[in-house]
């Protein structure tokens, strides 16, 4: 790890003689939804990352995750000075290596904790470790258009900070995800700096929308902490406490619990075992190697004596709790006197698969706590309104964009700002690749970049768009219809008439009637076609193809199949007069 440092110098070219270019500062992921957040702050030379997260596919989409486009990014490469992680978690790193794979950047900034696991990740991909500059709350950097500053704020993993860009356009400040904990488990937030801040001016304020719905003040993890306390002095058997492998400040608290309690741990999940090790290895998590079993060793202790910390609590179907609820589990079968606590609370999206894991685990007969039933036994890591409220009131923006968070997360977020005396036509209510025009402390809108979704697996570094994805998606379920049309030109006649074959949409040996139909219904279509169109080419010819096809296939099984419509012509002269004077003539 690179040392602390006060002031960190980034050589720059010069100044342009025009002047000093403007500022933009925009998304490319992060709006309008939950996860993959990513940041851009650009004025002449030199272009900023802050974050570069993951966002989780539905079930739907057959990926590991959804990224950012890094297309504008990659286009602009040369100017681009550094990469600043304000934490860990996985909206905020989980597309770090897919980053790191297409950009070389020199200068990456990040936390102890968000550092490790970037180690990790880079590790794991096969990119080596790259050199990542530690920072803290004091730490600042200084190029040819900014300072940059960092502010300690609470979330629910260590190393959390919020993000000062100070330009001659003016000052904007990033809070990335914030609570306000007034009895924190972890560091306290910089209030004093956030109020001199505001005192001092802050030109444009983007901050976290996630709980932009929520009235009240969010649970403090010291309240957390008594919750788990209690519920491990009652229970009787073993206990099972799904959390996200993230939530660092959760997970020690789990480990705590369990040292006061005399159990046992088992860490289940690749994930859970990795940022426990991590978190070990930098004495964030202090806990002594006795304490910790492997799943081997589950059968040789009583269920009073254990408790699985386990991932899982998003209702992933491969994660560790899923894997128990359905039987899957190969060290780890649950028992009715098991009792499962959910110290978690679905993301948006992921309810319905939540739910459909606990239904399993109370048929299974096992007692389910979440936050439903005991309601601080989570607090979440994003502040409510009030702390919105506050938020505002410390810093006193001028213009507000509200990020991170759904369209109706970031308009909720844009009336409490209007609550607290901004201006309603200073908030912008964004999509990702729109841009913000800063010059002399005014702001408007200015054009976009590209910002579309990239679906990415295990085996894919770069990703795919979501327009490659959704025919996977549409494959997996409809399957392939692939029709071929043999043409010779130069005798003016079908070397074959028509042919379809499909794959995963039917049994051809018990549907034949259906691909007759097809290839009937496709030569009928194009003699009908040659015959009255004014002008004949492959794109047309292919487009008749591909719509017979769907048509006969939707009318018999109601299936939408993708359709491969294969044209080949045997002869390199042009099929056009040919081949409407021979079909004219059938």
């Amino acid at each position: 790890m690179e040392k602390n440092k006060k002031q960190n110098i980034i050589n720059n070219k010069p100044r342009t003689s025009n002047g000093v270019p403007p500022l933009y500062v925009y998304a490319l992921g992060g709006l309008g939804e939950v996860g993959k957040n990513m940041y851009i702050f650009e004025q002449g030379t030199e272009i900023w990352i802050v974050d570069s997260g993951i966002k989780f596919a539905s079930d739907t989409v057959t990926v590991e995750g959804i990224i950012p486009s890094f297309e504008y990014l990659e286009k602009n490469k040369k100017r681009i000075k550094g990469l600043i992680i304000t934490h860990g978690h996985e909206d905020h790193i989980g597309s770090v290596p897919h980053l790191l794979n297409v950009i070389n950047i020199q200068n990456i900034y990040a936390g102890k904790i968000a550092a490790g696991l970037i180690w990790n990740k880079t590790r794991d991909r096969g990119l080596g470790r790259p050199k990542i500059n530690i920072i803290n709350n004091k730490y600042s950097i200084k190029t040819l258009n900014f300072e940059i500053n960092f502010f300690n704020v609470n979330h629910s993993i260590p190393d959390c900070y919020g993000v000062v860009f100070k330009s001659k356009h003016g000052t904007v400040v990033n809070t990335g995800d914030f609570k306000f904990d007034f009895t924190p488990v972890g560091t306290r937030s910089d209030l004093n700096k956030m109020a001199a801040l505001g005192q001092n001016g802050v030109d444009l304020l983007l901050s976290d929308s996630t709980n932009s719905g929520v009235e009240k003040f969010s649970n403090s993890e010291m309240d957390v902490r008594e919750t788990l306390d209690e519920l491990f002095e009652e229970i009787q058997g073993r206990i099972v406490v799904a959390t996200f492998a993230s939530n660092i400040y959760r997970v020690r608290e789990i480990i705590s619990m369990a040292v006061k309690h005399k159990r046992k741990i088992v860490i289940n999940g690749y994930s859970m075992d990795k940022v426990v090790d991590i978190a070990r290895r930098i004495k964030y998590i202090n806990a002594p190697d006795e304490l910790f079993m492997n799943l081997r060793e589950l059968k040789r202790y009583d269920g009073n004596d254990v408790v699985i910390i386990s991932t899982g609590t998003q209702g992933e179907p491969n994660a560790g709790i899923s894997k128990m609820a359905d039987g899957r589990h190969k060290e780890i079968k649950l028992q009715k006197t098991d009792t499962i606590i959910f110290a978690s609370s679905a993301i948006p999206g992921n309810y319905e698969s939540v739910e459909k894991v606990i239904n399993m685990l109370i048929k299974i007969g096992v007692k389910v706590i979440d936050n439903k039933a005991v309601p601080k036994v989570h607090a979440s890591g994003h502040g409510g309104k009030q702390e919105q409220l506050l938020m505002f009131n410390l810093l006193r923006p001028k213009y507000f964009f509200p990020v991170h968070g759904e369209t109706a997360m970031q308009v909720r977020h844009g009336k409490t700002a209007i609550k607290t005396g901004v201006n309603k036509n200073n908030i912008f209510i964004l999509s990702n690749g729109q841009r913000l025009k800063i010059e002399n402390k005014n702001i408007t809108r200015a054009n976009a970049v590209p910002a579309e979704d990239i679906y990415v697996d295990d085996t894919n570094l770069r990703g795919q768009s979501h327009k490659v994805i959704a025919n996977r998606d549409k494959m997996s379920k409809n399957g392939i219809l692939i029709i071929v049309v043999v043409i010779d030109s130069t005798k003016n006649e079908f070397v074959m008439s028509p042919r379809a074959e499909v794959t995963g949409v039917f049994h051809k040996e018990t549907n034949g009637s259906i691909l007759e139909e097809v290839e009937q219904e496709v030569q009928k279509d194009l003699i009908e076609y040659w015959n009255t169109a004014e002008k004949i080419t492959y794109k047309d010819i292919k487009q008749v193809v591909k719509a017979t096809g769907q048509r006969v296939v939707f009318e018999n099984r109601k299936l939408s199949p993708i359709v491969l419509s294969v044209i080949l012509n045997n002869s390199n002269e042009k099929i056009e007069e040919n081949l409407k004077q021979r079909l004219k003539g059938k």
